[in-house]
């Protein structure tokens, strides 16, 4: 019997993947980890930033699936380099990071901002409107959650580039940088910042003072990956001086975010409790349960994270 060990979270949301994952195979034994600890030895877990002590309660694992797209949560040091992880592929959360992105649009654009204020004031008053050339976009990160905030915000109508850490063909479309020889070109003519990368120690402090400073003035940051990407202190000092006019913010160093931290209580900076991007379960559940029929059976199974990149 092929054996799933769930280890997710609090024991309620564990005990909640483990209900979906029994209808979806009633054959199988599905057990929280939170319940057996080490007394089940399983075949497979299903986590999300998991502690090292599942490691070594269940040092037999075959895979290991992640429910999330960011790996950095588990510790790798801990897994065995025999025992694959795969990672989830959207499941949902590509279309919700999308619409994130355009309500961090609308905010740096002030496109309906003004009219919240003015209905307030029982004010009647038409706003010029924008005009989308203005403010052009630029992605970091270009997988199945960059593709799709980049063809949102293409089909409405601004001017988008993405940057990728490795060369690749462009999109259609689409201007396409890569490598640290083209992020200074990116950065310089996207107005709107907008922050998808997986962590990586390549990656953590990416958005900082001398990245921010190649943005044209009275620009904008968006960051809906990790909270480690930005150096907080740099953010704040370029919305400061004038040269960024905000930023919408849903991830962050420490989270949740400590009460006295200055982005709470920052007039030009939007918070969000990290909810651009939310894992369906059912979706993700499904996808997860094809993979492991997969890999029984001995067929290609994607998602699987390359350890020396982190995704």
């Amino acid at each position: 019997m092929t054996t799933l060990i769930i280890a997710v979270g609090s024991p309620e949301s564990n005990q909640r993947w483990a209900t979906v994952f029994s209808q979806l195979a009633p054959d199988w034994q599905i057990v929280c980890w939170d319940k057996v600890g080490s007394t089940v030895k399983a075949d497979f877990a299903v986590v999300w930033r998991p502690s090292t002590q599942l490691f070594q309660d269940q040092p037999q694992l075959r895979a290991i699936f992640n429910v999330g797209a960011g790996v950095d949560g588990i510790d790798f040091t801990q897994v065995p380099e025999t025992v694959p992880v795969y990672r989830v592929e959207d499941a949902g959360m590509a279309v919700q990071m999308a619409e994130y992105a355009v309500h961090g649009v609308s905010l740096a654009t002030q496109r309906f901002a003004p009219y919240a204020e003015q209905q307030q004031h029982k004010n009647w008053k038409q706003r010029d409107p924008i005009y989308r050339h203005e403010w052009p976009v630029g992605v970091m990160g270009y997988g199945q959650i960059g593709q799709k905030v980049a063809q949102v915000l293409q089909l409405l109508g601004y001017p988008v580039s993405v940057w990728v850490r490795s060369d690749r063909p462009s999109p259609e479309g689409i201007d396409l940088f890569s490598g640290p020889q083209g992020l200074s070109d990116f950065l310089e003519q996207s107005r709107i910042l907008i922050n998808v990368l997986p962590l990586t120690e390549e990656t953590r402090g990416i958005i900082n003072k001398a990245s921010l400073a190649q943005l044209p003035a009275q620009g904008f940051v968006i960051n809906m990956a990790r909270g480690p990407h930005i150096v907080d202190e740099d953010l704040i000092e370029a919305i400061d001086s004038g040269h960024l006019t905000g930023a919408l913010l849903d991830v962050f160093h420490v989270e949740p975010l400590a009460q006295d931290h200055p982005f709470w209580s920052h007039p030009a900076i939007h918070i969000t409790p990290h909810i651009s991007g939310v894992s369906l379960r059912e979706p993700t559940a499904q996808q997860i349960h094809s993979k492991i029929k997969a890999f029984l059976q001995s067929e290609p199974v994607s998602g699987l994270v390359e350890r020396d990149r982190m995704y």
